[in-house]
């Protein structure tokens, strides 16, 4: 009874150090989102900024983002690009520091009947872009329409390059949220 016991109770702890195969399971899981979600590369606020400015100076006239009109607010930077248009970085972890800041998410922040609110489509597509530059014009396009008709239900939408683009409507203004997503 005592060798059944001890036996049962080795088996008990094989099963609790291992997780019962449950690390597998996890690895799979997360495969199977990357395959159908995709993922990219960590970057830092400093970095992301830096290559959305690369977008908006080789292929426009609009303003890139500065430091000059940089402001932080609750854990993330703002960006004043031009008179209504703002640029916001939210980190994983906010240190205040944006060269080690890992971007969690990046939002264009529009304030409705401003100036230059014609503008907002031309940053988003840099923004994007910036952000996956093997998402091509079309996609954007498609990823734009479908998170605007996805905005009342609250959920983003994905192209399977690694990250979701998300639409806010406010009374005034609106956001589009461009997420990364990690493996």
């Amino acid at each position: 009874m005592k060798k059944l016991l001890l036996i049962l109770l080795c088996g008990v702890m094989l099963f609790g150090a291992t997780g019962c195969g449950n690390e597998n399971v996890e690895e799979e899981k997360q495969q199977e989102q990357i395959q159908e979600f995709g993922n990219v590369e960590k970057e830092t606020a400093e970095v992301l900024v830096a290559k959305f400015n690369t977008q908006i100076v080789d292929n426009s006239s609009l303003n890139p983002a500065s430091v000059d009109y940089l402001t932080t607010d609750e854990n993330s930077y703002w960006y004043g690009l031009i008179t209504g248009i703002y640029l916001i970085v939210y980190p994983i972890d906010y240190t205040g520091d944006l060269s080690t800041d890992i971007v969690d998410y990046m939002v264009l922040y529009v304030e409705k009947n401003s100036e230059y609110e014609a503008n907002a489509n031309e940053y988003l597509h840099y923004l994007i872009k910036a952000n996956n530059p093997d998402i091509t014009t079309e996609e954007i396009n498609e990823l734009l329409t479908e998170a605007n008709n996805s905005a009342s239900s609250g959920k983003t939408v994905n192209n399977g390059k690694g990250i979701d683009i998300g639409y806010v409507d406010n009374e005034d203004n609106y956001q589009y949220q461009v997420i990364r997503l990690y493996a």
